[in-house]
């Protein structure tokens, strides 16, 4: 049988860390090539040329024909000729701008189903993307969405109808997992304050940028530090310079700048989550979150906020403990609790890696996606 043709298109790459680029990635690197052809597609910009995502080949349209407005319309013929050239049956789209460039090169080369990605629970709600989205529908387009919550709220903001959407959850990838919890930090080998080796650690993987919520770790950080002392807030995550620079004030103002650790980006978060005492995520909108799998991997003890599909991964007093988001107190509350019942922390780690494994096994999703890409090609 003829292999169905695939086609991965994201409009502008900056690394390989963000979890829409990781899950991009993982798609290349385990949708199995006997069953399907591969094409990777960048529209615009590459923007860091990491080894991780060189080693698929990318076609980078903006290097060849100019990322500027001026050639936005060349790069739309020359994606058509592509699909229409190597027979595309399924265009994947990884961003809103490639969405719609993959909407409109299909429909110019008369080849291809495009299948758009409903990964968040309305927190960017821009004028353009609204209109991406309308024109989206018009074209019968398909959608994958990572959790219930994200596919509740594509028809609740946008009307996308929800037999148009199906969902696919994020996998624990089982390399990532491997290559980071094989080899992970020990206490004394993390670059930051010898006091807060000895400490208790309070960690969050998330970007430094708002939707994060960061201000409401710091706040909570805050009530934890007047009962427990010793304790240190660890934040793993690439930083927007201007956001990180507001969270440093407000934690200079609370009188704790020292025990807030901002740690920056790194390529396996796994090789320093089993140091947490208690993971943490505070987003305030959030449809599904690879970081809080990595928790739940580790056997980690977790703390999230109530909002988008993170209450589909922890189950509360089950697997970890759900607070209402931008909450300070709640979270501290849930943070001194784990903090003063470690035999508990354990028990609650346990239960979420069991069930992390066994309800977003790899091997799982990946079959999700060989069938619903086929059923998706045949239909073509």
């Amino acid at each position: 049988m003829k292999p169905i043709q695939i086609l991965y298109l994201i409009d502008d790459l900056w690394s390989s860390r963000g979890g829409s680029e990781q899950h991009l990635l993982w798609l290349l690197n385990n949708i199995p090539d006997s069953e399907f052809d591969k094409h990777f597609v960048i529209f615009s910009t590459l923007w860091r040329q990491e080894p991780e995502i060189m080693e698929h080949q990318p076609l980078v349209l903006g290097e060849r024909y100019g990322a500027t407005c001026r050639s936005w319309l060349r790069r739309i013929f020359a994606l058509a000729r592509l699909i229409r050239e190597r027979q595309i049956n399924i265009i994947q789209a990884f961003s809103p701008m490639g969405e719609l460039a993959a909407v409109l090169a299909t429909r110019l080369s008369l080849c291809g189903q495009v299948i758009g990605n409903r990964r968040d629970c309305g927190y960017d709600r821009r004028f353009k993307y609204r209109v991406i989205n309308r024109l989206s529908r018009m074209f019968r387009t398909k959608y994958i969405a990572n959790s219930e919550a994200a596919r509740q709220a594509a028809f609740r903001h946008d009307g996308t109808p929800l037999e148009s959407i199906t969902v696919i959850r994020n996998p624990v990838a089982a390399d990532r997992i491997q290559k980071g919890l094989r080899n992970p930090l020990k206490r004394e080998e993390l670059p930051i304050p010898e006091k807060a080796r000895q400490g208790k650690i309070i960690g969050m993987v998330a970007s430094v940028r708002p939707i994060k919520d960061y201000a409401s770790l710091i706040r909570a950080a805050n009530i934890v530090l007047k009962k427990i002392p010793d304790t240190w807030f660890l934040c793993v995550g690439e930083s927007l310079e201007e956001h990180q620079k507001e969270l440093q004030h407000l934690a200079n103002e609370l009188g704790i700048a020292e025990q807030i650790i901002w740690y920056g980006g790194i390529d396996n978060p796994l090789t320093i989550i089993p140091n947490f005492d208690v993971a943490v995520l505070s987003s305030h909108s959030e449809s599904f979150s690879n970081s809080v799998l990595e928790y739940a991997a580790a056997e980690r003890p977790i703390v999230v906020s109530d909002v988008g599909g993170l209450g589909e991964i922890v189950e509360n007093n089950q697997t970890g403990f759900v607070v209402p988001p931008q909450n300070p107190q709640a979270l501290a509350e849930k943070i001194l609790y784990l903090l003063e019942n470690p035999e508990l922390g354990k028990i609650l780690g346990k239960n979420a890696k069991e069930l992390a494994l066994e309800k977003y096994d790899e091997a799982k999703i990946l079959n999700q996606y060989r069938n619903y890409y086929k059923e998706m090609g045949i239909r073509k």
